[in-house]
């Protein structure tokens, strides 16, 4: 694995994070974060809503996380919480054996825009987007069902999304896997339509990473739903963090990783106070920097990436806890096509190259995560498919085909393609792309996969069947629903 930090930068680095939680201290609209720190030895101003640490106290947190024993972190977390992207874990222990990330499922997608691979419109994401989303995943992975993919912004309010996402899933998935919790509010009524449905899956209302607001604050939202989070004792203590050099972080990389860190060693910290189990402690530091001509900002620029890079390798030289950049999610790419997926693949083999762990490659978003494309969805499955072929090959005897090279000895007369060996592994042995091409790219042959990709989405839709038998547990979920939007909606 490759490095950017040496034992003195780590130094540097630590008296700098603790410098800043010392000095500056963190602001959380959280009166029982705040109390937690208090009662650790902060110095809290109730008031003003910051808490202060002293040095001494975030060096023993950071030595108690290195002592902590970590191998059996992967077994405790469950469902999707062992994924990069859904959580930021990276395995403990380090494997010189390369394995090929899961395929990707719209399980939970971030992207509130849809972008209608017909017409090349980008808008905010409405109930039909979702049903076709829907549709797509239901034919595409129909085994790993379908989740919330954030795309209602354009026709619900955020205080009803979750609910009107869980009565689209409810209604056409056969197989619906949850919802995006926003607001913990919105939890007793998503209980009540899991109620009603037999659903015991408690991870259906999902709580995704909490994100500090940049530099060194919490608003009273996520923050609810940290502590929510934590205190269940289901998820592990997930942070994420996508402020941008220069502009809510500082522009140079060693004050990247200052403020990072200490944003994600305040809240862990917490976590440690506020739930008596050590549950897993996991981050994606997903950093963004931008274009000085044009103020356009990436996630995956050289810059970027080495920020992200470097944030995850301090902490885990500091504390002990491996973090994830994250996948190789979230390009600028505007539109989809094989550069957007060759961009996301390059991140993800910067990641894997300065991890150990390979990650995601993406789940169909563009435009830096904000919106989704049925067609990048279909060429990102292929390609993560399409890594299998870097896993270990399987060596047998047969496999040598022994009686080929005899036969065709030293080619002066034949090869082997007309060889029966050839012809029974041909299949396996190739790698034979679905939604890619493997031919060299030309404008016109791009333009010619983008299309047989348009029209292949629309035929994995058209074998859609919508599910049946659920109009009475339906009809009692909207009711469920109206009665939320009489109360979160005032």
């Amino acid at each position: 694995m490759f490095s950017t930090l040496t034992d003195a930068d780590v130094d540097v680095l630590s008296r700098g994070v603790c410098t800043i939680l010392e000095k500056q201290g963190f602001y959380c609209e959280n009166r029982d974060i705040l109390e937690a720190w208090r009662q650790a030895g902060a110095q809290v101003d109730v008031e003003a809503q910051v808490a202060k640490f002293p040095a001494r106290l975030i060096q023993e947190f950071a030595a108690a996380l290195r002592a902590e024993d970590k191998s059996q972190w992967q077994a405790v977390l469950k469902a999707e919480n062992r994924e990069i992207i859904y959580s930021g874990f990276l395995p403990y222990g380090d494997s010189a054996e390369f394995k090929a990330p899961k395929l990707p499922v719209m399980f939970h997608n971030l992207s509130t825009y849809f972008y209608d691979d017909a017409t090349g419109e980008t808008r905010l994401g409405t109930h039909p987007d979702f049903v076709t989303l829907i549709r797509l995943g239901d034919v595409l992975h129909p085994d790993a069902g379908v989740g919330h993919a954030l795309n209602l912004a354009g026709d619900t309010p955020p205080e009803l999304e979750p609910l009107e996402a869980a009565l689209v899933l409810l209604e056409h998935s056969h197989n619906p896997r949850g919802v995006y919790v926003h607001d913990v509010r919105q939890i007793p009524y998503l209980e009540e339509i899991e109620a009603i449905f037999g659903i015991t899956d408690p991870y259906w209302h999902w709580m995704a990473n909490t994100c500090p607001t940049s530099p060194l604050k919490l608003e009273h939202a996520a923050a609810e739903r940290y502590v929510h989070t934590i205190r269940s004792g289901l998820y592990p203590a997930k942070l994420a963090a996508m402020p941008v050099a220069g502009v809510n972080m500082p522009v140079t990389v060693g004050g990247a990783i200052v403020v990072i860190s200490a944003e994600f060693v305040a809240l862990w910290f917490a976590a440690r106070l506020l739930q008596s189990k050590k549950i897993p402690l996991t981050g994606m530091p997903v950093l963004g920097s931008m274009n000085l001509t044009s103020g356009n900002v990436s996630f995956t620029a050289f810059d970027a990436a080495l920020r992200r890079l470097a944030v995850c390798e301090f902490i885990r030289k500091w504390t002990g806890i491996r973090t994830a950049p994250g996948p190789g999610e979230w390009p600028p790419a505007k539109v989809p096509g094989s550069y957007c997926t060759l961009e996301k693949a390059y991140f993800a083999m910067l990641a894997a190259a300065f991890t150990g762990c390979h990650p995601e490659i993406g789940v169909g978003h563009i435009d830096s995560g904000l919106t989704i494309s049925p067609v990048q969805l279909l060429m990102d499955w292929d390609f993560t498919r399409s890594l299998r072929f870097l896993e270990k090959p399987a060596i047998t005897e047969d496999s040598l085909g022994l009686d080929a090279i005899l036969d065709v000895g030293f080619g002066f007369k034949d090869n082997f393609l007309t060889a029966p060996h050839t012809i029974e592994a041909m299949r396996a042995a190739t790698w034979m792309p679905e939604y890619l091409r493997r031919d060299a790219w030309t404008p016109q042959a791009e333009a010619a996969l983008l299309q047989a990709n348009r029209d292949k989405a629309q035929a994995l839709i058209a074998q859609y069947r919508k599910p049946a038998d659920r109009a009475d547990q339906l009809a009692r979920a909207r009711e469920v629903v109206a009665k939320a939007r009489r109360t979160l909606c005032r």
